[in-house]
């Protein structure tokens, strides 16, 4: 079956914004313009720098309320996107089981990533709780497209079996075979 215009938008789009995902959160801090207080950690106890980093005295740190929930709400809302993307993109990632391991394997990436690169001078932390809320981000997205496009789920959902039950619909637009079922 030949790809439609769409989709190819669609793949597009994903690609670039993976890409955009590397390179907020693989390009060096000082080329991006944005400095994290504590660069040079690396934490590997799960929600642990998180919680901690909202405990800080406001007084003596006058920014730290501000960075903390940039940094969380930043990460929560970096892959909300891809949980809406990969469904629209692949029918493999129907379920919230298969996005979810998907936006792990993506977030544990770019973690594993900047890891690797602090040998090589690039000053990104290293935090398991980056890729816990990368992954609640992916989860949220996912949630979007299964709750606020019903629609569009349910007629695609009616679509693919109408033509895997009788090939594909050649020269009938797919609104048109959602409406006749």
């Amino acid at each position: 079956m030949p790809t439609s215009n769409r989709t190819k938008l669609l793949v597009a789009t994903l690609v670039v914004y993976i890409g955009v995902i590397f390179a907020l959160t693989i390009v060096p801090t000082h080329l991006t313009g944005f400095r994290n207080p504590r660069s040079y950690h690396i934490n590997v106890v799960p929600l642990g720098y998180s919680f901690t980093c909202f405990l800080q005295d406001p007084n003596q740190h006058p920014h730290i309320t501000t960075f903390c929930l940039r940094n969380t709400l930043g990460n929560l809302a970096l892959f909300v996107p891809l949980g809406i993307l990969l469904p629209l993109v692949s029918n493999r990632f129907l379920t919230f089981k298969r996005v979810l391991l998907f936006a792990v394997f993506l977030s544990l990436s770019v973690e594993s990533i900047q890891f690797l690169l602090r040998f090589f001078g690039n000053p990104r932390a290293v935090d398991i709780d980056d890729v816990i809320l990368n992954t609640l981000g992916a989860c949220v997205g996912f949630a979007f497209y299964k709750f606020l496009m019903p629609s569009y789920v349910s007629r695609r959902a009616v679509v693919e079996t109408v033509e895997t039950q009788s090939g594909p619909l050649e020269g009938v637009p797919a609104d048109a075979d959602s409406e006749k079922l």
